[in-house]
């Protein structure tokens, strides 16, 4: 088996575009973790930066045969990760620009019947999201948003951290936004 830690980042790239998976292994093995910082500091959300550092190496090996072979690799991967970044700060600035919109016609008190159609699809939509979520994130929300318990009780009932009921929460309420917002999008802009 070939040892490709000796080679350059220039010939990983062409063994790469010919469909060499172990260059390929070899070459996000390299950058991954200062790909990564480097979203993180960015973003501050490590998932968000996980995935993107995933995007640019998944796009690289979906698009090797067509992929022109920079004269500096690292650069090409940063500035890679540069634009997935920019790109999502201005994704997130016309989703919140959305959203605030929304909230302004919310906390202007409108109680038309189209406006108490709408709130009911909002929340129809809610619970079929909170349903969707993982179970053990389901219950812990649910206890602390429906039950109102603590997270310390629900720590206690569940035999789990604090912290973990926290994260828990947390991570639910991250991912029920976003869904929220994007069908709210979708549902007005397409």
């Amino acid at each position: 088996m070939t040892d490709y830690s000796n080679f350059s980042d220039l010939e990983l790239l062409v063994l790469l575009k010919r469909g060499n998976e172990p260059a390929f292994s070899e070459l996000y093995n390299r950058y991954k973790a200062a790909l990564y910082f480097h979203a993180n500091r960015s973003l501050r959300d490590h998932d968000e930066a996980r995935d993107m550092v995933q995007e640019v190496f998944a796009t690289i090996w979906t698009k090797r045969e067509t992929l022109v072979v920079p004269a500096s690799v690292d650069n090409y991967l940063y500035g890679s990760i540069r634009n997935r970044i920019l790109n999502f700060i201005a994704h997130q600035k016309v989703v919140s620009k959305y959203t605030d919109s929304i909230d302004a016609f919310l906390e202007q008190g409108h109680s038309s019947t189209d406006d108490k159609v709408r709130e009911k699809e909002l929340s129809d939509i809610l619970q079929r999201e909170i349903a969707l979520l993982p179970e053990k994130m389901r219950e812990v929300f649910e206890l602390s948003r429906n039950q109102h318990l603590s997270y310390k009780q629900i720590a206690e009932l569940l035999n789990i951290s604090d912290q973990s009921v926290k994260k828990q929460v947390q991570r639910a309420i991250k991912i029920l936004r976003l869904k929220i917002k994007l069908h709210l999008f979708f549902t007005f802009f397409c």
